[in-house]
């Protein structure tokens, strides 16, 4: 009498990874290094390039684009996103939207994406003197 171990099925003997290779590690951190260092190198695109609107705009852009290539490659290949079933990849960005459109709520609700108009938004906090400190009774 044999133990069932599940051979006969080929699934033992598929020999499957699961994740990328050494070689493709090493590809996916040079790539990241890159990113990183070019994310690092928009701190100093107003001294390079001169400072004005369209230099910052320019720059949060790319660090947008910059910041979703490397949250899908790391999601992708070291949470082993690209590697594992649909339903879990599925899963997984249909938490990420919701997250997303929660946030984005949330922010339009606090007026965030227009300037409201407040002149003291900037402003430090008013000195404490006898003057702004009400008397006691």
């Amino acid at each position: 009498m044999s133990i069932d171990d599940g051979r006969h099925m080929g699934h033992l003997d598929e020999g499957h990874t699961h994740g990328p290779t050494d070689s493709q590690y090493f590809g996916i951190f040079w790539v990241l290094f890159a990113i990183t260092a070019l994310e690092v190198s928009t701190y100093f695109w107003e001294d390079w390039f001169g400072e004005g609107a369209g230099v910052r705009r320019f720059g949060v852009a790319v660090l947008l684009i910059l910041m979703t290539v490397k949250f899908v490659m790391i999601a992708g290949y070291f949470m082993h996103l690209r590697f594992d079933a649909a339903l879990l990849r599925r899963t997984f960005i249909f938490g990420l939207v919701v997250a997303l459109a929660v946030y984005t709520v949330a922010l339009t609700v606090m007026n965030i994406w227009t300037d409201n108009g407040n002149p003291w938004f900037d402003d430090p906090p008013p000195a404490v003197t006898t003057t702004t400190v009400p008397e006691g009774p």
